[in-house]
C-alpha cells in the first residue's frame, strides 16, 4: 500500500520522513481531544508502522497549540462506565504499541493532558515546546486514570510524583517536567520541535535496528525483575546476531516480556 492510499481518518495525519512514520493528531478545534474513532485510527496508524519494515520508528506529535487534551468528555460521558471502559481498552492498546514497539519520539507541541501524558511516558524520547504543560484531570471528573498510566508513571517518575499528578491533578510546567524526567528536552517553538525530532530520528535510523529494539525492550522491562532473571533476558538481547531472521527474533524477544 502506498502512502497516498493510507487513510486513518480526518483527525490523524500520516507521512514518512527519514524512514520514520510521522503521526500527527489533527483535531485542532477541540485541542486534539481524542474521540473513540480517533483512538481507533491512531491505533491503526501505529499498527501500520509496526508492520511496515521500511519504517524504523515513529514521531508522534500534533497540530495546533495542544498535543492532546485527552479523552473528549463531550464524546464520552464519564458516568457511562461501559463507554469509558471501551475507550480505555483502545487507549491501553495504543500505549502497548508504543511501549513495546519500534523507537518512538514524542514531539509535544502544546499542552498534554490525560492520554497526552500517557503517550509521552511510554515514548523513548520526549521533546516539548517551552509554553506547554502537563496535567491529569481525571480525578476531577471521577474517572480512574486507567490504561496502564499508573504503571508507567510510577516507573518513570516514581511514587511521590505519581500521587501528586494523579491524586491532586497537579499542573506541571516544562521546567518541572524536565526536572522530574517527564520530558528529555525543551525547545523554543514548534518549528524547532520538528527539526529536533527529525534530527533524533536521523540518528536512530542509521543504527542497527535489531540492537536498538532489543535495548528498548530491556530498558523498559528489566528494572522490576530479579538480577538473575533480568540478566538472562539481557543475555538473550545480546545474542541477536545468532538469529538470521531478525524480525522473528524481536517477536520472540517481545513475547518474553508479556
Amino acid at each position: 500500500m502506498s502512502l497516498d492510499e493510507l487513510e486513518f481518518g480526518e483527525n490523524i495525519e500520516f507521512s514518512m520522513k527519514k524512514k520514520f512514520g510521522i503521526i500527527k493528531l489533527n483535531r485542532v478545534h477541540r485541542g486534539n481531544a481524542i474521540t473513540p474513532d480517533m483512538a481507533k485510527n491512531l491505533k491503526k496508524a501505529l499498527e501500520f508502522c509496526k508492520d511496515t519494515e521500511r519504517i524504523r520508528g515513529i514521531i508522534l506529535t500534533g497540530n495546533g497549540k495542544s498535543f492532546t487534551t485527552g479523552m473528549d468528555i463531550d464524546e464520552i460521558d464519564g458516568s457511562n462506565h461501559i463507554a469509558v471502559k471501551e475507550y480505555e481498552e483502545t487507549a491501553a492498546s495504543i500505549q502497548e504499541l508504543v511501549y513495546y514497539g519500534k523507537p518512538v519520539i514524542c514531539a509535544i507541541n502544546g499542552k498534554a493532558m490525560g492520554d497526552g501524558v500517557a503517550y509521552a511516558l511510554c515514548s523513548d524520547y520526549r521533546i516539548a515546546v517551552k509554553d506547554c504543560y502537563f496535567m491529569m484531570p481525571e480525578v476531577n471528573l471521577g474517572v480512574f486514570p486507567g490504561t496502564g498510566i499508573i504503571v508507567l508513571m510510577t516507573r518513570v517518575l516514581g511514587v511521590p510524583w505519581t500521587k501528586k499528578i494523579l491524586m491532586f491533578a497537579e499542573k506541571i510546567n516544562v521546567e518541572k517536567a524536565l526536572e522530574i524526567g517527564l520530558i528529555d528536552q525543551i525547545v523554543e517553538n514548534q518549528e524547532e520541535l520538528i527539526k529536533v525530532a527529525l534530527d533524533k530520528a536521523k540518528f536512530l535510523f542509521t543504527k542497527n535496528q535489531t540492537v536498538l529494539n532489543a535495548i528498548k525492550l530491556c530498558s523498559n522491562h528489566l528494572a522490576d525483575k530479579s538480577y538473575n532473571k533480568a540478566y538472562e533476558l539481557e543475555k538473550f538481547g545480546s545474542s541477536w546476531y545468532e538469529y538470521e531472521d531478525k524480525v522473528k527474533y524481536l517477536e520472540e524477544f517481545r513475547k518474553k516480556f508479556y
